[in-house]
């Protein structure tokens, strides 16, 4: 029986095709082999966790006890695998941040300071890698914030609905011009356990660390806490980057705080600073 000649090339191109195509053990294979890359991955990001220590002093010799509190992904920036967000606190409350992420061929560790002063330190075994120059958070009182409730549960309904106030963007992200709007996660990351400062003068009466997110990403971070001053107590807010890029929020209509596109990431003055270890 003839067989014409398009139907012979025809035949040839599925053979080849077929010859081409994966077979399933082969695709298998790639699959599992891109697990075992991931899952390598999020032990390494979760060991990282312990890679510096954070104190709150020069010379101090008691280092702040790390906190995951949040584990993230971008799918906008294709950060999909292992990250977090950490915490170190200083008596219950929290001193500096960090996300933990893998970036290229890299983890990087990208360090924020939430304290108060500029005492903050961070140290690898041999040396002093960060040491801000200033405080790494202004506080403000809250415009027309509520007297603070008398019991913790009340407090935290208090706290949701300031943080509902606000609001935040990144203003030069997009290249058409558009802002990135970012989205307020409905539960706190943190909750401050100031029970830990058993011997603390009781100006700080309470707080908590909200986050504002890309996907699951934090952006920009919001605290908020509840401060005694003689006989009144007032509630206080403050804002601080978890991004390089320019960031500002809104309380209300009126923007109460911005930064512009930070390019010192790497200078450990700095009250965020970016350190990245190449993969092993």
């Amino acid at each position: 029986m003839k067989i014409c000649l398009w139907q012979a090339v025809l035949v040839g191109f599925s053979v080849t095709l077929l010859m081409a195509r994966p077979s399933r053990s082969d695709e298998a294979a790639d699959r599992n082999a891109a697990d075992e890359q991931a899952r390598k991955i999020k032990e390494l990001v979760e060991k990282a966790v312990d890679w510096y220590d954070v104190l709150p002093a020069a010379g101090a010799e008691t280092r702040l006890r790390p906190e995951v509190v949040l584990s993230w992904r971008n799918t906008v920036r294709t950060q999909t695998g292992a990250s977090l967000m950490v915490l170190w606190t200083d008596h219950g409350r929290p001193a500096a941040m960090a996300s933990i992420f893998q970036w290229d061929n890299d983890i990087c560790h990208e360090f924020g300071s939430l304290s108060r002063t500029n005492k903050l330190v961070a140290r690898n075994q041999s040396a002093v890698i960060w040491s801000p120059a200033k405080a790494g958070v202004e506080f403000r009182d809250v415009p027309d914030g509520p007297p603070p409730a008398e019991t913790a549960p009340s407090r935290l309904r208090q706290m949701k609905a300031m943080a509902e106030r606000f609001s935040a963007r990144l203003p030069e992200r997009n290249r058409d011009g558009k802002h990135e709007v970012l989205r307020l996660l409905a539960r706190p990351l943190f909750r401050y356990d100031l029970k830990e400062d058993k011997n603390a003068e009781r100006s700080l009466q309470d707080g908590a660390v909200f986050a504002f997110v890309m996907g699951t990403d934090p952006e920009v971070i919001l605290l908020l806490e509840t401060v005694q001053r003689g006989d009144d107590a007032a509630w206080q807010y403050a804002l601080a980057r978890a991004t390089a890029w320019a960031a500002e929020a809104t309380l209300g209509d009126k923007v109460v705080w911005s930064v512009s596109h930070d390019m010192q990431v790497d200078d450990p003055r700095n009250s965020q600073f970016q350190i990245r270890r190449p993969l092993p």
